[in-house]
């Protein structure tokens, strides 16, 4: 499926991803091809996609997610992204 990550300033992230995982204030939500039509909220939350390269992880403070079956739109105010030490 198509993942757009789009901060205020910029696009952040735009690719096919396998699956993306992140935190609501409802609980963890996971996200594959053909998910529901559906919108939620973030806060503070981590947000990790895997792609056929491996797996991104990122930090976001804000925003929106917006599901439809092959592509989902994030809509962040602040996000970044975490390396592994």
């Amino acid at each position: 499926m198509e993942l757009e990550i789009i901060a205020c300033d910029r696009v952040v992230f735009s690719a096919e991803v396998e699956s993306i995982s992140t935190r609501t204030p409802e609980g963890w939500l996971g996200i594959l091809p053909h998910h529901a039509p559906a919108a939620f909220a973030l806060g503070d939350a981590p947000l990790r996609i895997r792609t056929a390269e491996g797996e991104r992880s990122f930090r976001v403070k804000n925003g929106i997610v917006q599901v439809s079956p092959m592509k989902v739109a994030i809509l962040v105010d602040e996000i970044e992204e975490e390396h592994a030490p």
